[in-house]
């Protein structure tokens, strides 16, 4: 459900996706969800005190051809979503900063923005 959310909040005009990153050679932007219990940081423990079903995960996976454009997108999701708050979403927190995760084997540049979001109960 938080997932379709975020897919409705960026631009419909990108290949977005909700899920892994679709396994073609293509230019994608993936949405992720994960519990409340999975580690927001690299290297972090899971915090099993602040785990619950109103709290996930969201990351989102840049993919394109264009290191500039790839970018670009990265900071208009840091920019529609940090600090947003609605009917639905208590808050959605950018967690660090968006990540340059370098190039996959087909040469297409990948990038990763994470969020901590809070639900309404």
């Amino acid at each position: 459900m938080i997932a379709e959310k975020i897919y409705d909040m960026l631009p419909p005009e990108w290949p977005l996706s909700i899920g892994d990153l679709p396994s073609t050679n293509d230019v994608a932007v993936a949405i992720m969800e994960y519990d409340g219990a999975t580690s927001a940081e690299y290297f972090g423990p899971r915090d099993s005190s602040n785990s619950s079903i109103f709290n996930p995960i969201v990351k989102i996976v840049v993919r394109h051809d264009s290191y500039v454009t790839g970018q670009t997108w990265c900071e208009t999701i840091k920019d529609t979503l940090h600090r947003y708050h609605d009917d639905y979403f208590m808050s959605i927190l950018l967690v660090g900063v968006p990540m340059y995760l370098g190039r996959n084997e087909q040469k297409l540049h990948e990038f990763q923005v994470t969020f901590q979001t809070q639900v309404k109960e």
